[in-house]
């Protein structure tokens, strides 16, 4: 039989099934601790992740207070995104970081409050930031020692100090912290986006402007080509670079632009630049840097001032809430120029001067101490017509007598001309006949940079009458008195009678930039009757003139456009104005006047800078007389050899017209080598005394005429026709200037009250010193900006160019952006003036051809970013004039900026349109330019600026915590944390029909996001 060979039977293996048990048995309680340690390991790992998503919702949980505070504050376009900076360092050595507000203005009861609301975490029960009457950054402190806890430092950007925002605490359901947030908001428009800053137009790759005679620097001209009209190609991208000049621009602007197609995230900047690691960076606070910055200088500024991924938005410009503005008129939108010139002229100049007025209720004291007492038409609505006329294609003026006139692109008097032939006496018909031929000149100054073509003719206006003696019909019959006129076979003439006065005929007129030319506009003949053959009449006999009887009127294109009140024919030191005649002898006598230079009354002159766009609004009395032959000038400027002395500081201004004296600058033209002598018998239209004057460059009047604005700040090209009495050496009968300032005063409190009898020189001061008096808010002509906008002027489509919206891309917030940035604004030569130059020789004048000063032609040169001028000073007196809420405010940043106007003395220390900014000779007075090129700069950077963002990076840092009570004092233990970069646009989507934002409609997106 067989045993069975089942397990119970089997007979075990000596050795063997102690260890095979013991093993199994091993490996079963191996496998029982391995799924007791796996589980623990699930259970951590799932504590872990839990934790970690904590800390994750807490870091969206910041980035979503930081949306929700940018959609309700940034859901309009009148906020302002404005920075304070801890007042100690929390590492000593580092550069200070930047805490951003949002500020908003508002009228309160007619008085403007701001409000600020912080783009960095504070303390859940942190007192709110207090409401101001005056825009200011609002102070803030380092946390006491027994609030450290509550507070958190992190660093963001390598080269800056830490920064120390505050724990936002996140509770569950029992009140316990079981997370928490801090963040920090960077302004990405404090920086220059290289992708939209910058050229390299030039012919040699070169950064490059558009020259004169485009008349809006810092601005693209949509006529040289097809360009993004929403990048900033005027900004000087190359003086980023700290080494760089004009003249040599270096390489990292050109290698931006070319590896522009790299700048694809915000830490793409370096690579674009061209510059390689290492990147070494200092450890140590030195003369040269502080802790942190690179130590290439180069790189160091790339890094510091460049930002790519700014993105793109229209805004709607509106009023800002600023001082001077009235607050009820404050945030509402600004009124477009262009939409404004496309209107009825006389709709246009209503809609531009009721604005001005609501807003800035102080403006019209400029011109007037009470409102129409001393300027003779309506000082806003004549500002208004004379920047539309600026602007608009064509050159008639828009005219409303005792309202307003335009100064377009026509010529003015500048030289009137009466000549007075009598003929001798003769008989006819048994009759005494005294013949006479009065001629009537005039010279006609185009003072504007376009050739002129129309008709012209002026108005004939002659007092003069024989003395009595003559018989009962000729005794007081003047000149032009319809009796004699209307006589057309005893005394021809082909005058015209309209309105009470008689006009020449029409002259057909063409003039070139900045000439001069006399016309002969009417002939006169006339035969008075003196009485029978064998009367008793006197040898000799007289005409006379009452004093300033009459005046001269001037039409262009039959539209009156300009007219001398009142002419001084004659001036006799007994105070009748007189010609002497013996009855037979045939004579000749003339009279003329410079229009806008000297003024008369008895024995008192008021003595003018000889700028014939003021003699329109001179009336109160007569124009001067000038000695005539000696004392002309035709064809040519204007100026009394007679009284001329070359080779000496000149300082007998009323012998002479020079532009570059004026209160506003600009450039003399030659006069040539002809010169009058008194024994001549002139007629100023003879061929002999003709002289090519044109030159477009030296034109005192810049008039556009492109049919529209391309910016705002060409508004300081508008001719200002400030009524003011201007404070010289010897008072108003002054006839020289002073020696060590050759040149007309601005507008000063003291002696420059408002006065009918004194003016010229003057454009709006709109980027460039204002006048004294009126650097204040409220009066300063660059408010004029805070008003008015030009639309998308630069796509060469009109319904953007009238829009009520604008584009901002890439343009930099004055409040929050560096230095560098700044610079580069600012940088560059200036191109609006190409006459731009120095007086050579002090201000010794030249013989003839010039009579003036000699200038060195600095075209092209001047405006170079040198260190230590213009660029640097005015990005320091901008950094120290913020926060900037108008445009007012930028044109008067200072370097020391006062906390109280000072109306006697000009700041020395504000920027714009200063001399003193720039480095070209010993004595920043020899500067010779035109306005425009004086206001140049601050175009620049207004155009390319804004004082707000919709573009910011958000730092945050979120810990999942360990559960603490509220009323604990203890730090929590951190279980998790995340710290993430958010790049964010705060969009504000689509508009409204009025084009307002609508704010279910604007959100805030992200548009790149890292951990850091």
């Amino acid at each position: 039989m067989h045993l069975s060979k089942s397990l119970p039977h089997r007979k075990p293996a000596a050795g063997f099934t102690l260890p095979a048990i013991l093993v199994v048995v091993g490996a079963l309680l191996i496998l029982a601790v391995g799924i007791l340690l796996v589980a623990g390991i699930e259970r951590n790992t799932a504590r872990s992740f839990g934790d970690r998503e904590r800390a994750e919702l807490a870091a969206h949980a910041g980035l979503e207070e930081v949306r929700a505070m940018v959609n309700l504050e940034a859901a309009n376009d009148d906020f302002l995104v404005i920075q304070s900076r801890l007042p100690e360092p929390i590492v000593n050595g580092c550069q200070p970081a930047p805490h951003l507000f949002i500020a908003r203005g508002r009228n309160t009861g007619g008085k403007l409050a701001y409000r600020y609301v912080p783009l960095f975490s504070r303390p859940s029960n942190a007192d709110p930031v207090g409401e101001t009457s005056a825009l200011a950054a609002p102070s803030i402190k380092s946390p006491a020692a027994s609030e450290a806890g509550k507070y958190i430092r992190f660093s963001t950007l390598p080269y800056q100090d830490k920064v120390q925002p505050a724990w936002i605490p996140i509770k569950d359901s029992q009140d316990r912290t079981v997370a928490r947030y801090a963040f920090w908001v960077e302004d990405l428009q404090g920086k220059l986006d290289p992708k939209l800053a910058g050229n390299a137009d030039g012919t040699t790759q070169n950064h490059a402007r558009e020259p004169y005679p485009f008349p809006a620097p810092g601005v693209d001209d949509p006529a040289t080509g097809a360009k993004d009209p929403a990048a900033l190609h005027q900004v000087a991208l190359y003086a980023i670079d700290p080494a760089a000049t004009e003249a040599d621009q270096s390489q990292l602007g050109k290698t931006l632009i070319a590896n522009r197609k790299l700048l694809l995230s915000p830490d793409s900047i370096l690579a674009a630049a061209g510059i390689a690691p290492p990147l070494a960076r200092l450890d140590i606070e030195t003369k040269d840097g502080k802790i942190g910055q690179l130590i290439d200088l180069k790189a160091r500024a790339a890094e510091e001032n460049l930002a790519t991924g700014v993105m793109p938005y229209q805004e709607r410009p509106t009023i800002p809430f600023a001082e001077g503005i009235d607050p009820s008129v404050a945030g509402n939108p600004k009124l477009n120029l262009n939409t404004l010139l496309g209107k009825p002229r006389a709709t246009a100049i209503g809609e531009f001067a009721n604005l001005v007025g609501k807003a800035l209720p102080e403006f019209n004291k400029r011109n007037t101490p009470t409102i129409g007492t001393t300027f003779p038409e309506n000082y806003i609505e004549t500002l208004a017509a004379n920047a539309f006329d600026y602007a608009d294609v064509g050159g008639d003026a828009s005219v409303v007598a005792g309202r307003y006139r335009g100064i377009d692109s026509y010529p003015l008097l500048s030289e009137s001309y009466l000549q007075v032939n009598y003929l001798g006496r003769i008989f006819e018909n048994g009759r005494r006949i005294l013949p006479w031929k009065i001629i009537v000149s005039a010279e006609l100054w185009n003072m504007t940079n376009k050739r002129v073509k129309g008709k012209a003719r002026v108005s004939y206006e002659v007092d003069l009458h024989p003395t009595t003696g003559f018989g009962a019909s000729s005794e007081a019959l003047p000149f032009d008195s319809p009796e004699l006129l209307d006589d057309k076979v005893q005394n021809p003439n082909d005058l015209v009678k309209e309105n009470e006065r008689y006009w020449t005929r029409e002259v057909d007129v063409e003039l070139g930039p900045n000439q001069y030319k006399f016309y002969q506009f009417a002939v006169v003949d006339y035969k008075i009757d003196a009485g029978g053959e064998f009367s008793s009449i006197p040898g000799t006999f007289e005409l006379t003139e009452n004093e300033g009887s009459r005046g001269m009127s001037l039409q262009w294109n039959t539209i009156t456009v300009d007219r001398a009140e009142k002419l001084k024919r004659i001036d006799s030191p007994g105070g009748t104005p007189q010609f002497f005649y013996q009855l037979s002898k045939k004579a000749t006598d003339s009279k003329a006047a410079i229009h806008g230079h000297g003024y008369k009354m008895g024995n008192t002159y008021w003595n003018n800078m000889g700028d014939p766009r003021i003699a329109y609004y001179l009336r109160a009395i007569p124009l001067a007389d000038n000695a005539s032959p000696e004392n002309l000038s035709p064809n040519r400027r204007n100026f009394r050899d007679s009284i001329y002395k070359p080779n000496t500081e000149d300082l007998n201004f009323y012998g002479r017209v020079l532009p570059s004296e004026w209160p506003d600058g600009g450039h003399d033209s030659p006069v040539g080598s002809w010169v009058v002598t008194k024994s001549e018998t002139v007629v100023p239209t003879d061929n002999r005394y003709a002289w090519d004057s044109t030159d477009e460059k030296s034109a005192p009047q810049r008039i556009s005429n492109n049919g529209c604005f391309f910016s705002a700040t060409e508004l300081g090209n508008v001719y200002d026709p400030l009524l003011r009495r201007y404070a010289l050496p010897g008072g108003i009968a002054a006839k020289s200037l002073p020696s060590d300032k050759p040149f007309f005063p601005d507008v000063i409190a003291s002696g420059s009250e408002c006065d009918p009898n004194f003016g010229g020189g003057n454009t709006l001061r709109i980027g460039r010193r204002e006048h004294p008096l009126f650097d204040r808010p409220g009066w300063r002509a660059a408010h004029l900006l805070d008003l008015f906008h030009a639309g998308d002027s630069t796509t060469g489509k009109a319904a953007e160019r009238e829009g009520s919206l604008v584009t901002i891309a890439g343009n930099v917030n004055l409040n929050t952006a560096g230095r560098g940035a700044l610079r580069a604004l600012a940088a560059g030569v200036l191109m609006q003036d190409a006459a731009i130059g120095y007086v050579d020789n002090s201000h010794i004048h030249l013989a003839a051809p010039y009579m003036s000063p000699g200038v060195k032609s600095l075209y092209g040169t001047i405006g170079t970013p040198t260190d230590k001028v213009a660029a640097d000073r005015i990005a320091d007196a901008i950094i120290a004039s913020r926060p900037i809420s108008s445009a007012a405010e930028l044109s008067a940043a200072s370097l020391s900026p006062r906390k109280s106007p000072d109306l006697t003395n000009p700041d020395p220390n504000q920027v714009f349109g200063n001399r003193q900014m720039y480095s070209y000779s010993n004595n920043p007075d020899d500067l010779q330019w035109s306005d425009a090129a004086a206001e140049e700069t601050f175009a620049r950077v207004y155009g390319a600026s804004t004082v707000r963002s919709r573009n910011f990076r958000i730092w945050v840092v979120g810990q999942a915590v360990a559960p603490l009570a509220t009323s604990s004092t203890a730090n929590p233990g951190v279980l998790a944390e995340v710290r993430r970069v958010f790049t964010v646009f705060a969009d504000p989507g689509v508009r409204n029909s009025d084009s307002e934002i609508d704010p279910t409609k604007s959100k805030l997106r992200v548009t790149y996001e890292n951990d850091f």
